[in-house]
């Protein structure tokens, strides 16, 4: 998921969260459910991003995030007692539903236990984990839920130099922006697909996917794209002539505390750049007057789209877990310090 602290930085890995001791039924609030999810590191990966707002439940699957075709949309329920009903729809590229999975989440001890997911050899159910990496602290505390879970703290950056997300960019003196030719008047098929943006590098690149399920746009960002504390939905997707509107929805971490909040977004699309911007937290969108991008380029941009099936079987589940040139080992290396959760 995108912070505003870490436009320029990307999504670098921080510390472990790890929720404690399952809480009495009556503090189990949307606070201990909501946000990202997902099996262990080093089993098959399943990926959950609940956003819940009183008791309705949206959000986003995937196997693995960068890989467009793996991506499920969710909507359902929440009640503290009974748990998460909800389904998993996927759809094809031109929108049509291709199918719909009925799930069911329950919390147990710290961990969410789903039932009713397809694509579960012989139907058992899976044990779900928040990802004990973290979220990235950017340049300031990176606050964290469950309730009670420490923040993680800016990691110290080289002297002189920029963090190994940074873009590269031509630096002081940069000639203005130059703009390759007029804003497209957007349709929903002008913008689905994965949208590459130009700030960050290598594993932390922001993704930003569009997808059509029917009528309706619906999103993920991430980068990297196998940690839910790296990934969000994109949500109330709306298009206004040559505008796109959307939501990057931050639940379980954020530069705030508490963490949850949504970043409201305005792009414009030339060519293949989309230039976006962020307007402010949970801007509603009035069509007979949407608000306009800031002028010049400002914000960030991005390229794309590429097609979804030009992203089957990405992956970046296993490769360098803990940071550059980890490794595939699920354990933390000498020197990374875990945050615990009270409890634990």
């Amino acid at each position: 998921m995108i912070s505003a602290l870490a436009w320029n930085t990307g999504l670098l890995l921080a510390s472990l969260v790890i929720l404690g001791l399952a809480q009495p039924a009556a503090a189990l609030n949307a606070d201990y459910w909501r946000g990202g999810w997902r099996t262990p590191l080093g089993d098959e990966p399943h990926i959950y991003e609940f956003v819940i707002r009183g008791s309705r439940v949206t959000g986003v699957y995937c196997r693995n995030c960068s890989d467009t075709t793996t991506i499920g949309f969710i909507d359902g329920t929440w009640d503290e007692k009974a748990g998460i009903t909800f389904t998993v729809t996927f759809a094809n590229a031109a929108g049509r539903i291709a199918s719909v999975d009925d799930q069911h989440a329950t919390l147990v001890d710290g961990r969410l236990i789903v039932t009713g997911a397809a694509s579960i050899r012989n139907g058992k159910a899976l044990t779900l984990i928040k990802d004990p990496r973290g979220a990235d602290p950017g340049g300031a505390p990176a606050y964290h839920l469950p309730p009670g879970t420490p923040p993680a703290l800016p990691a110290t950056r080289p002297a002189g130099g920029v963090g190994g997300g940074a873009g590269g960019g031509r630096g002081v003196g940069a000639a203005p922006y130059w703009q390759a030719g007029s804003f497209k008047a957007l349709r929903p098929t002008d913008v689905v697909g994965t949208w590459i943006a130009s700030f960050g590098l290598g594993m932390n690149r922001q993704l930003f996917t569009f997808l059509l399920v029917g009528d309706r746009l619906r999103g993920v960002v991430c980068g990297r794209c196998d940690n839910p504390y790296t990934i969000g939905a994109m949500e109330n997707v709306i298009i206004v002539g040559d505008r796109l509107y959307f939501d990057i929805v931050h639940q379980d971490w954020g530069e705030v505390d508490p963490p949850t909040f949504e970043r409201s977004i305005v792009a414009q699309v030339v060519q293949n750049e989309m230039l976006a911007a962020i307007l402010g937290n949970s801007v509603v969108i009035d069509r007979a007057n949407p608000p306009p991008r800031p002028a010049g380029r400002g914000g960030f941009t991005l390229l794309g789209p590429i097609a979804v099936e030009g992203t089957r079987g990405n992956s970046s589940e296993g490769v360098d877990v803990w940071g550059p040139g980890t490794g595939s080992g699920i354990q933390p290396p000498p020197g990374r310090t875990p945050i615990m959760s009270p409890g634990r």
